[in-house]
């Protein structure tokens, strides 16, 4: 079964706060999504 996604706005200099992030720091997200997707699940642990 296929997962079904959203999507979910952000103000853009907040993206680009994130990829300069990903690019940065080298920690293996491939996209911003994977980032995003981690962060949330992080911050549900919490």
């Amino acid at each position: 079964m296929r997962k079904k996604y959203t999507n979910v706005a952000i103000p853009e200099e907040l993206a680009s706060a994130v990829d300069s992030f990903i690019q940065k720091n080298k920690l293996g997200f491939r996209s911003r999504a994977e980032f995003v997707i981690e962060a949330i699940r992080n911050k549900l642990k919490k």
